[in-house]
């Protein structure tokens, strides 16, 4: 930074004219006495941490164990700024090493869809706050872009055997690497749950979920992708959601029954030996339209059909540990907008263009 020079204070040149009138007699002028005294100089921190009279500040040089740090942990204290945290992170080489790679993600963010001709530049919404931030993620050009969830996005590379990568948005950061390579089906859906780090895809032909970790290794393009591959005879699987270091996911078959199915992935922790398996059937609720619905901590099962009763709840609360479904009269001032392939909670009281306890069905666009 270049230091502030001094200005000097000048008195100030008023010419004379002589004017052919009445003399006047002249008052005496009291000169300002601001523009008379001289300014003392306020003391200003110098690099080295003492002070200089008339220096300027220089931000490089202040250190993560004071002001810096505090800073730091305040901001990564509320999700809503955790991207303002990895941009201090940017500013100079002394704030890079002074304040630690956070290991946040947008965890309450969704990605707003991207296009051309800005291609790498990406924009965040969060549902929390109704904030948006948007970053310029070149790094995406040099890579295949499949998937968004959990704060990273899933991306592989362009050279075989295009070998998955999660890219962090906010430090730019592409540290997980992956040995296995991207899928050869089509999905519909992606999700990436951590501790352990592993990445989950859905596709609808054929209708089964298939995961990879770190360990998995480089198959051949004609091979199987994933460790493991999981489907249900005559069943369609949808909505998979990461919740609680598990993956959820809903099974409907042809009857038109459904049930919740989970992994056992913290058990495990490995993707070889991950299994899923039923964890409630709900066969009496006869209904095709079921979603999960991850809000305020809770995991929620919403079901919309024009047949259901007129008592008959539309939401569900998962107890997990219990296996058990418990009815939730209301969503307070939440609204749901609920996909097959995806599903949201937002807080409309800080978008209040949206109506609270509203539940929509968007299966005609996309998420």
């Amino acid at each position: 930074m270049e230091k502030n020079a001094s200005a000097a204070i000048t008195p100030e040149l008023v010419a004379s004219k002589a004017v052919a009138s009445k003399p006047v007699a002249a008052e005496p002028v009291v000169s300002d006495p601001v523009a008379s005294e001289p300014v003392a100089a306020e003391p200003i921190a110098s690099e080295g941490g003492a002070s200089k009279c008339g220096a300027s500040v220089s931000w490089a040089s202040l250190m993560a164990d004071g002001p810096l740090h505090k800073i730091g942990e305040c901001l990564l204290a509320n999700e809503e700024y955790v991207d303002a945290y990895s941009a201090m992170r940017q500013v100079c080489r002394n704030w890079r090493s002074g304040l630690p790679e956070p290991d946040v993600h947008l965890h309450e963010w969704i990605m707003v869809d991207h296009a051309l001709p800005r291609a790498a530049e990406f924009t965040f919404l969060q549902l929390g706050t109704s904030r948006y931030v948007t970053i310029d993620l070149s790094e995406v050009r040099s890579r295949y872009y499949f998937g968004f969830c959990r704060g990273v996005i899933v991306l592989a590379q362009k050279n075989p055997p295009h070998k998955i990568r999660l890219l962090n948005p906010l430090t730019k950061a592409s540290k997980t690497m992956f040995e296995a390579q991207m899928p050869s089906v089509f999905l519909d859906s992606v999700a990436v749950i951590k501790s352990p780090t592993m990445v989950f895809v859905c596709s609808h032909y054929p209708n089964e979920i298939r995961l990879v970790d770190e360990s998995t290794p480089t198959k051949d393009i004609y091979e199987d992708w994933g460790d493991v591959r999981f489907s249900i005879e005559n069943h369609g699987l949808r909505c998979i959601t990461p919740f609680n270091g598990e993956l959820y996911a809903i099974a409907v078959d042809n009857f038109e029954s459904g049930r919740i199915v989970c992994t056992n992935v913290q058990l495990q922790q490995r993707a070889s030996t991950v299994k899923m398996e039923t964890l409630i059937s709900f066969p009496q609720l006869g209904n095709d339209k079921f979603y999960l619905v991850k809000s305020d901590g809770d995991l929620l099962l919403v079901l919309l059909d024009n047949m259901l009763l007129e008592d008959q709840p539309l939401v569900y609360r998962v107890d997990t540990q219990s296996r058990s479904l418990h009815p939730v009269s209301n969503i307070g001032s939440h609204a749901f907008f609920v996909h097959y392939i995806r599903c949201i909670s937002v807080e409309t009281r800080v978008h209040p263009i949206l109506r609270p306890g509203c539940i929509s069905d968007t299966s005609t666009t996309y998420l």
